[in-house]
């Protein structure tokens, strides 16, 4: 049958249509040989159309996606079960010069008659993932920044902390500068002496490791993290920040806490962050009223819960509105960042971060995280 001229109109239609679009068109059999390939793929795979017509799709793919790409066609033929057709998905592809850049490929059928086609269109994510790897490196630097405020904030406490221990120091080392120098001084009162002082110094070396550890810059690491052994590494932090400030802190963690998939260091900033504002909160309350709240429990199969409760004055309507908005601040010497970088964190964990003013006083500050024991597999 000769062709008619609708429907070289329509096989016109069709051209124009593959090669005015953004992305990269590409159509195959249901072997995976490719029939027609878009300017736009050209330009982006770096082949002309007449070097990948009649040739597999495998070749700009890499290998272990090309193997995967025809396992879910398979079965897709085999079973009718769609894993990708219809449905988006980022793989690898790999251009003319042996060169790889991740796509997002997303992949339709069309029939003629007892012929069963598939369209492939592929969008560049180079400058998307770049950006995306930026954002994650200024969150990172956001995050850094926030927990040397947080222990800025904290440096008097610190100092303080660790002066007991120097202090101590000097003075058993002055007693057995003493002791030597007696005629009638003993081994074992000199022995005692030093004991005391090796006490003492490591007391102090654990602290500055803790400032340390907590402060340094890092990469994000999510891992199968254990919550009690996750807060247990803060609380000596918390406790001398509380006890400086004259503030009960209590602790209370129910048992058998299921694990989170989550950064370790990036949580403990956002709880030590809390507990300093929860002391900070309670700055103008008397001493004897200052009591400070730390509970955690399993909300329910998938969240764990994290709370925080001060007795301060709690937070007015007006500051309510801004409260997680950044460089807002209810501190006199404050930067307004503590909150909002806070947030960030938790709900790059897929949680929440909210607050609310208790019935009689003070405010309650809510974390939930998702319990995650592993990194959730591409389907």
């Amino acid at each position: 049958m000769l062709p008619t001229a609708d429907s070289s109109f329509r096989a016109a239609e069709l051209e124009a249509l593959l090669n005015a679009a953004v992305d990269g068109i590409i159509v195959t059999d249901v072997a995976g040989t490719i029939l027609r390939f878009s300017q736009a793929a050209e330009r982006m795979l770096g082949y002309p159309s007449d070097e990948v017509i009649g040739h597999s799709v495998d070749m700009i793919m890499n290998e272990r996606d090309a193997r995967a790409h025809q396992n879910y066609m398979d079965h897709y033929l085999d079973t009718g079960q769609r894993k990708i057709i219809g449905i988006g998905r980022e793989v690898v592809a790999r251009r003319k010069d042996g060169s790889t850049f991740p796509v997002a490929l997303s992949i339709g059928e069309a029939r003629f008659g007892d012929e069963r086609h598939f369209v492939g269109l592929i969008r560049d994510l180079t400058a998307q993932q770049a950006a995306e790897e930026q954002a994650i490196v200024h969150r990172e630097q956001l995050n850094h920044v926030g927990r040397l405020t947080t222990m800025g904030e904290m440096a008097a406490a610190m100092a303080h902390e660790l002066n007991q221990p120097l202090a101590a120091i000097a003075n058993y080392t002055g007693a057995c500068l003493r002791l030597l120098g007696r005629e009638d001084s003993s081994i074992d009162e000199v022995s005692k002496a030093l004991s005391a002082i090796d006490k003492q110094a490591h007391r102090a070396a654990e602290v500055i490791q803790r400032i340390r550890d907590f402060a340094r810059g890092r990469s994000a690491q999510r891992a199968p993290v254990e919550v009690r052994s996750m807060i247990s590494e803060i609380l000596p932090l918390a406790a001398i920040d509380a006890k400086a400030n004259h503030t009960d802190l209590r602790i209370r963690i129910e048992k058998d806490l299921p694990s989170l998939w989550a950064d370790r260091v990036e949580i403990q900033q956002v709880v030590l962050n809390l507990l300093r504002n929860g002391v900070d909160a309670m700055s103008e309350v008397p001493e004897s009223n200052r009591r400070l709240d730390l509970r955690i429990w399993e909300e329910d199969q998938e969240h764990v819960h994290i709370a925080i409760t001060d007795r301060g004055h709690g937070v007015s309507e007006q500051a309510a509105e801004q409260l997680f908005t950044p460089f807002f601040t209810t501190k006199k010497t404050g930067m307004g960042m503590g909150l909002a970088i806070s947030r960030s964190i938790i709900k790059s964990h897929g949680g929440s971060l909210e607050f609310r003013n208790n019935p009689v006083c003070g405010a309650t500050f809510d974390l939930l995280l998702p319990t995650r024991t592993e990194a959730a597999e591409p389907d």
